[in-house]
């Protein structure tokens, strides 16, 4: 069992390697108007793989849900809550909608001085940068 943990953790590394090393000679663009939010769960709940956060098709609780939010969330700026959610982008670049009350500020617990921007990858896709 040990063993798969390694080739596991391995496999990992290199797809991480290998995808940064695809990317590194395009460009990634920072999305205006937009920002990097917490889902605020606690560290136990983060860790359940049952609990999911419903991001909906619309700012309502009876909207279709559209997908489930990860740990961090690309949400629109200074943009006031309707009926208690605010749009985001998921990570394929759809808007949607998450409830307000779930999200808190961005804040990296290893490294407080760490920001996140949101950007858009060469692939298209919704990620997340952190300039110094």
């Amino acid at each position: 069992m040990r063993k798969q943990r390694i080739y596991g953790f391995g496999l990992a590394v290199l797809l991480v390697v290998s995808t940064t090393a695809a990317y590194s000679d395009q460009r990634y663009r920072p999305i205006p108007g937009y920002r990097c939010m917490m889902l605020n769960l606690t560290e136990r709940q983060l860790m359940d793989p049952t609990l999911e956060v419903p991001v909906r098709a619309s700012p309502s609780v009876s909207a279709p849900v559209v997908a489930s939010a990860g740990a961090v969330v690309v949400v629109r700026d200074a943009e006031a809550p309707i009926n208690g959610f605010v749009q985001m982008l998921t990570p394929d670049a759809r808007q949607a909608w998450i409830a307000a009350s779930v999200l808190r500020p961005y804040r990296s617990e290893s490294n407080p001085a760490a920001r996140c921007v949101p950007e858009v990858l060469p692939n298209g896709r919704i990620g997340f940068g952190s300039p110094n």
